[in-house]
């Protein structure tokens, strides 16, 4: 019901409101064009520099990626003269005398059976396994392999990156420069040089093309850090000689990274191309939840770290910082974005060709945007204080309109309120005291009608509540003569009689529409007996809860009705033998799983058969009966079809 206001709140309200909404709502306006420029042209401003960041932070890793990348393509340059100078020593070896001083004097054999060089000259070291029967073809070898040293201390002590080049025969003579003291104890009395990774990265079936290859980071055993080599193999025709090498240091490659001065404090680590974070400042190791390296050897740093499964991208991890990397890094995506314990940091990746390493880089977008959240956060107090002084002066403004409005409000209303009360009581008590003149002629003129119209209401309102009551005495009577006319007042089911005018319909309209209309007939087993043994009384009980289960059990379209005693028939509209069947299945089954209140277990037969358009009102049901008493005759408790 609507909420009705006196006359004097109304003329008070709207001429305060129509004062005030309109300043209101421009003042609203031009709040929301303020704060909604200044959001927009933020965002714009935001979405602007992110690019120019993203772009900036690419092109940062694009450089740094591809000067690492020229390094290792010149170690591979390298590796490759480096492997035409020792082919053409094997190729040579043979053909005639070393023209190199004697150097017998530098060799000898050490305590455990190893063939080394034990004088430091300047040169490489040379180390020949106890395991290998020394001939005169492999002290000729290794005395002439001297000549190699030349090249292999160059190409070391000229390239920065580079940490060792050594050559790895396939009778397990290796030479290394640097020189190494005490070889024998280093590399012990024997190995196998051929059952080593290196070595098979470059046989014949790893790498048929002989080219440069680089293997993959370890950990130096001597305490270097991080290495990675670049091997290739030495053929002597299609006989592998050896192995060649150049070791190069990780560190140097991790100190130009690591070192590097960027903007908005960004953070930058390597990875290796099977995941293994190589890299990191220790703030960056902080941030991402990565262990610090433990004490190796001699060296040890706080860049390098770990590599165990917690430093692995790929590896499965609890922070959810590296589940995002993980993504990331599979992707190959050039740029993307992390969330880190609730900060937001765009990263930046690029991949170096010649080790499939990742350069990232991190860097906090409120860093990015610190300015543009500077000028967010003046902007928004300049609008909050615009508000305060809007709503100081709407409050003075307020005070004064409402001042004039009352008294507007006061000066009309007052006449009109004396009629209205009295006529306040009107609709509760329809009262007929005459109402006295006021005064002014509208009023009084109102006043005499209104008398006159109470009079004729009251009179009109009596003939209308008798009429009213008479018609819903009739109706609800002719209800309460129908229902009974066509239910059965045990069951409350539907009596033979609505059974006949339904099914008369349902069969009418199915041959209308073409389809078939189903009848089912159940007889409950041995009634008699219930009757008999526990009373009428009982087996009206029965009857109820015989009912209930149909309807439980029945769809809302059939028709369930007491054909006679103990006889029910359900009528069921648009269906087919398999579904009529199933229906009388389904109430058969309810009825023997069901236990009864007072009788316990019973069951009941059925009889279905569907109608045909040569079929009639007696032959459809004379149908279903004959099923159901040949269900009866085979033994009860089933459901026959006809």
């Amino acid at each position: 019901m609507k909420h009705s206001s006196n006359l004097q709140a109304v003329i008070y309200r709207s001429y305060l409101t129509s004062a005030l909404v309109p300043i209101l709502m421009i003042e609203l306006v031009l709040l929301m064009l303020y704060f909604g420029t200044n959001s927009y042209i933020s965002s714009q401003n935001q979405t602007t520099l992110l690019t120019e960041v993203a772009q900036h932070l690419q092109e940062v890793t694009q450089r740094e990626a591809a000067k690492i990348d020229t390094q290792l393509n010149e170690v591979s340059r390298y590796a490759a003269i480096m492997q035409q100078a020792h082919q053409d020593f094997f190729a040579n070896l043979a053909t005639g005398r070393c023209l190199l001083p004697d150097n017998a004097a530098n060799y000898r054999f050490h305590a455990n059976g190893v063939f080394y060089k034990h004088v430091n000259t300047g040169g490489s070291g040379l180390y020949y396994s106890a395991n290998t029967e020394l001939q005169a073809a492999q002290f000729h070898k290794a005395r002439c392999s001297e000549k190699l040293d030349t090249f292999m201390r160059s190409v070391v002590n000229i390239s920065p990156v580079i940490s060792q080049a050594y050559l790895n025969t396939w009778d397990n003579m290796i030479r290394i420069y640097p020189y190494i003291d005490n070889i024998p104890d280093q590399f012990g009395p024997t190995l196998d040089v051929t059952k080593y990774n290196f070595y098979y990265l470059a046989d014949q079936q790893h790498n048929p093309t002989r080219g440069p290859v680089w293997t993959g980071e370890y950990l130096d055993p001597a305490g270097q850090g991080w290495m990675i080599s670049n091997i290739i193999p030495i053929y002597r025709g299609n006989f592998l000689e050896g192995v060649s090498g150049l070791d190069v240091t990780i560190k140097i490659f991790i100190d130009q990274v690591l070192n590097l001065q960027l903007h908005w404090d960004a953070q930058t680590f390597m990875a290796s191309g099977d995941g293994r974070i190589l890299a990191a400042l220790p703030k960056t190791s902080k941030l991402l939840n990565l262990p610090e390296l433990q004490e190796h050897a001699d060296t040890q740093s706080s860049e390098i770290l770990d590599p165990s499964a917690a430093n692995n991208l790929l590896s499965p991890a609890q922070f959810p910082a590296l589940q995002q990397l993980r993504e990331i890094f599979l992707k190959q995506q050039p740029t993307g974005e992390i969330d880190i314990n609730g900060t937001a940091y765009l990263t930046s990746q690029e991949i170096i060709p010649q080790t499939g390493w990742r350069l990232f880089t991190l860097v906090d977008k409120s860093l990015i945007f610190k300015k543009i959240y500077s000028l967010e956060e003046l902007t928004y107090q300049l609008g909050i204080f615009a508000i305060i002084s809007m709503l100081f002066f709407y409050a003075l403004f307020f005070w004064y309109l409402r001042r004039k409005s009352i008294r507007l409000a006061t000066l009309i209303a007052t006449p009109i309120k004396k009629l209205s009360d009295a006529t306040c009581d009107l609709g509760d008590h329809m009262a007929t005291t005459p109402l006295h003149d006021v005064g002014l002629e509208e009023i009084d003129t109102l006043k005499r009608n209104f008398n006159a119209m109470i009079k004729a209401l009251n009179a009109k309102t009596r003939q209308l509540i008798e009429l009213e009551i008479r018609e819903k005495l009739n109706q609800r009577e002719a209800e309460l003569l129908e229902t009974l006319a066509l239910t059965d007042r045990l069951t409350g089911l539907a009596n033979r009689h609505k059974l006949d005018e339904i099914l008369d319909h349902e069969f009418a309209r199915a041959i209308r529409f073409e389809n078939q209309v189903g009848v089912i007939i159940m007889d409950i087993d041995h009634f008699k007996q219930i009757n008999d043994t526990y009373g009428h009384q009982t087996g009206d009980q029965f009857l109820k809860e015989i009912a209930g289960i149909l309807k439980e059990h029945t769809r809302k379209t059939d028709t369930i009705g007491r054909w006679g005693g103990e006889e029910f028939m359900i009528i069921c509209p648009k269906t087919n033998p398999e579904g009529l069947f199933e229906v009388a299945e389904h109430l058969r089954l309810a009825i023997a799983n069901y236990t009864f209140s007072e009788v316990g277990k019973r069951t009941a037969s059925f009889g279905t058969t569907l109608s045909t358009t040569s079929d009639n009102i007696d032959t459809i049901i004379q149908r279903a009966d004959t099923a159901l008493y040949r269900a009866k005759h085979l033994g009860r408790n089933r459901t026959e079809t006809d």
